[in-house]
């Protein structure tokens, strides 16, 4: 009997040996953010499940609701690693788009709000964005991304371009380095209505420089 509990409690500790290096290394690669001089920083929050309000003068211009999140106090960041959905509204409190991603951050000194990976934006209006970046930047209430951007349209117009800005509800937007296809008849008049004022030459500002294509 002796020789069977002590075989019993080598096997036990070794489990809880192993248990604790490969839990420790785990939670160090995951917990751990540098903060530029070589040392690292631990969260000082973690959370799960729970939704992130985000209000200016009394107004409600965002909900995050994330999986999991760490709090970072040095650098005033918390970081979403599985999953963010982002809920926008417009200046009058009513409910503008929605935006999906695989990880999120968001900024504390600038309530800017960053979404990573597989970002999906839907408006109310029907406007579909696709992106792996997109930032909401709270200062000049813009949605913004500078990588390649896809832009469905309530017609099934696709456009693709490299950089993008517009309102939250997608109702005013630019899409920088244009291209796009439509599987209809494209009334040329009408879609340059449809778009907003340019920022520079590379954007949509006229409908021949989307050189849209029949399918």
């Amino acid at each position: 009997m002796n020789r069977m509990c002590r075989y019993f409690l080598g096997v036990v500790s070794v489990v809880l040996f192993l248990w604790t290096i490969f839990s420790g290394c785990g939670g160090e690669r995951k917990e751990t953010l540098s903060t530029g001089n070589g040392e690292k920083e631990y969260p000082s929050q973690e959370g799960w499940n729970s939704d992130l309000f985000l209000t200016s003068a009394g107004h409600l211009q965002a909900v995050v609701r994330y999986g999991h999140m760490l709090k970072y106090d040095e650098k005033k960041l918390i970081l979403f690693d599985e999953g963010v959905e982002v809920d926008f509204y417009d200046a009058e409190g009513s409910h503008a788009s929605r935006l999906t991603s695989e990880r999120g951050e968001y900024h504390e000194t600038t309530e800017d709000v960053i979404g990573l990976g597989n970002v999906v934006v839907v408006s109310d209006s029907g406007v579909t964005l696709q992106t792996e970046v997109l930032r909401w930047d709270n200062g000049l209430m813009k949605i913004l991304s500078d990588t390649v951007v896809t832009v469905i349209t309530p017609d099934r117009d696709t456009l693709y371009g490299v950089g993008f800005e517009s309102e939250p509800d997608l109702s005013r937007w630019i899409i920088r380095k244009p291209w796009g296809v439509s599987d209809r008849k494209v009334d040329v008049e009408e879609l340059e209505t449809s778009f907003s004022k340019p920022s520079s030459a590379d954007t949509v500002s006229r409908p021949d420089s989307t050189r849209m294509e029949e399918k």
